[in-house]
């Protein structure tokens, strides 16, 4: 093409590009007069200042509850995952307030996300996207009336202005009230997660903390025996494995110290910690300052207990429970319990309850005796060894025995006979039972205020051991809180709260451990139904929730969930525990240690929690 020709078809298209330029200055121009002439610039309505986002219009895949919120770019990053949130509904006034339950996602302005043009250019790495805004989901927690929340029976207005509520004002909000912190709202450091010593709707409704190995539950025990203890309230620790009796130790675990002096925390260990050992067991820490021996009651466990601790067959059953009346028998006959005339003894022999514990002052060793008379009758042959000291020390009750014996119609079979005896020898051989040398449990001094008791059961190999053992703390626990409580009531007053946690909680209230022993069962049911009124609360504490039953699980209305991978007991809690929403239910399989979900029943929703570093020593730390 000739130069000149070129030169003009320049000008032209420079002249059209000048003239459209100058066109859309005019254009603006006019819109400009056009809205001054109108008013000037519309202000927003002073309902949307300070707001950081609008609602979105409702879709066919909108449930209730949940709320879509979208939001500029440069807003994005002040949205943090479980933020409160204020929707002020316009133009009808209401106000909702709710939490971040999925998101804050980036969302393409104008096209989709997954558009073959988007994930082109992010594969050949483009540097020119378009445009993004935000969008997040928010679970309503309900609508604000007069300070308040209650139900939302309505939904926001569609682009309602949305605000950030502060951390001062999320606490009261969602009902984060209580006595000691056990941690800190995920994303929100200045927001505490306290646990409730002393209101009764909370603790003594029961608790369970679950979780995987690795996931953080002994420190989250640590801090929660030590928190409750601090308020005035008595813990009692079933410690299968050993692993607190050096609680009251400060941690050499550098991460742990580096975390909680971060976190402001001091450095100290638990105090007030007794550690209890059953007698003849190896103590996991004979260095405590306060250990102490103890010694099993046979009369404190209920004879049904008894049976099925031993695991008796029908048979063995009818004679056991027939030598247990006769030592009955024979304790009144020779003036040892009830004492006549003696109207406290008498009462207690009136209102004795098989079911709920065993027969004062009916020894082991005088249960065995009385099992060997009724043998030695059965072979017409006399009894040549006496395990009891009483048997030994009085001819006449030896005399008072055999009368009974003969006076009572016996099963036909001594072999069977033999077999309950045998049973009670080996219970026997235990060595665990009335010991002289040894103390009982002062369960008066263990519920003193502020006492952390730890029930050191690690050399209790034997399931029938560790059972015989919990069963006698379960009881007597329940027998002494019952009595404060009830002199406490006389008073005007409450007795001291009382915390009992349970340890690996699968091994002794599993499904087929309960099949087993109905009664041990029964007895912890009773503490629980009974538990709220005289402030007696249950912590249950597994790595195998699976193992525990439905029955368990329903006595449960506080949760403590760290970290959890199988489906199927995901699926299993879900059921169990609906106020858990679906976002915190996917991210339980990827909590880190410490990181947990906190359900308590004073709360308006589960809380994402960062479990406070505990500077306790745990004796299994590495």
């Amino acid at each position: 093409m000739p130069k000149a020709n070129r030169d003009d078809e320049t000008a032209s298209d420079a002249s059209e590009v000048t003239d459209r330029a100058s066109k859309s200055r005019a254009a603006v121009q006019n819109l400009i007069e056009t809205s001054e002439r109108a008013g000037g610039q519309k202000k927003l309505p002073a309902v949307y200042d300070g707001s950081f986002g609008r609602t979105l219009y409702d879709t066919s895949g909108s449930s209730d509850g949940s709320v879509t919120v979208v939001m500029p770019p440069d807003k994005i990053l002040s949205v943090t995952s479980q933020a409160l949130l204020r929707i002020e509904s316009h133009p009808d006034g209401r106000r909702y307030v709710g939490t971040v339950s999925a998101g804050p996602f980036y969302d393409p302005d104008g096209i989709s996300a997954d558009s073959t043009a988007m994930v082109i250019s992010a594969v050949n790495g483009a540097i020119g996207m378009p445009g993004h805004h935000g969008r997040l989901q928010l679970q309503l927690l309900g609508e604000e009336r007069g300070g308040r929340i209650g139900p939302a029976n309505r939904r926001p207005i569609p682009n309602s202005p949305v605000f950030l509520v502060d951390d001062a004002e999320m606490s009261s909000i969602l009902g984060l009230e209580g006595d000691f912190a056990i941690g800190r709202v995920m994303g929100h450091e200045t927001v505490d997660v306290p646990v409730p010593v002393h209101k009764k709707s909370v603790l003594y409704r029961h608790t369970g903390v679950l979780g995987t190995t690795g996931g953080g539950k002994s420190t989250t025990i640590t801090n929660y025996a030590a928190g409750i203890a601090a308020e005035g309230a008595a813990v009692i620790l079933l410690d299968t494995e050993g692993e607190y009796t050096t609680m009251h130790e400060v941690t050499a675990d550098a991460d742990m110290l580096a975390l909680a002096r971060a976190q402001g925390l001091p450095i100290k260990g638990v105090p007030n910690t007794h550690v209890l050992t059953l007698v003849g067991r190896e103590p996991s820490n004979p260095d405590h300052p306060s250990h102490t021996e103890f010694t099993l009651e046979f009369s404190v466990l209920s004879p049904w207990t008894a049976i099925e601790i031993l695991g008796m067959n029908d048979a063995q059953q009818g004679r056991f429970l027939a030598a247990y009346d006769i030592g009955r028998r024979l304790l009144g006959e020779i003036n040892v319990f009830p004492v006549k005339k003696d109207v406290e003894s008498e009462r207690q022999a009136l209102d004795w309850d098989e079911m709920e514990s065993g027969y004062p002052h009916l020894t082991l060793a005088l249960l065995i005796d009385v099992v060997s008379a009724c043998i030695a009758h059965l072979k017409k042959g006399e009894v040549t060894f006496w395990a009891s000291d009483l048997m030994r020390k009085r001819t006449d009750a030896q005399v008072k025995l055999k009368e009974i014996v003969d006076q009572t119609e016996l099963e036909k079979v001594p072999s069977s006979w033999m077999k309950v005896s045998g049973l009670l020898w080996r219970m026997h051989r235990l060595k665990i039972f009335d010991r002289a040398d040894a103390a009982r449990l002062d369960v008066p001094a263990m519920l003193k205020p502020g006492r952390v008791n730890i029930i050191d059961l690690s050399d209790l190999d034997s399931p029938v051991l560790r059972n015989l053992a919990i069963a006698q703390v379960l009881r007597q626990l329940q027998t002494e809180q019952e009595r404060a409580y009830e002199l406490a009531s006389v008073k005007g007053q409450t007795p001291t709260p009382v915390n009992l946690i349970i340890e690996e909680a699968h091994e002794f209230l599993s499904t087929a451990r309960i099949r087993q022993m109905p009664t041990l069962y029964e007895q912890v049911a009773r503490i629980a139904k009974r538990g709220r009124k005289r402030w007696l609360g249950l912590t249950f504490v597994t790595q195998l929730p699976q193992n525990l039953p439905d029955e368990v699980l329903a006595l449960i209305n506080n949760w403590i969930l760290h970290k959890i991978q199988d489906e199927s007991v995901v699926g299993r809690l879900r059921r169990t525990i609906p106020a858990i929403d679906q976002s915190m239910w996917r991210s339980l399989a990827s909590l880190q240690p410490g990181q947990a979900v906190v359900s308590l029943a004073h709360m308006r929703r589960p809380i994402m929690t960062q479990i406070h570093p505990s500077t306790a020593k745990l004796r299994l730390e590495s």
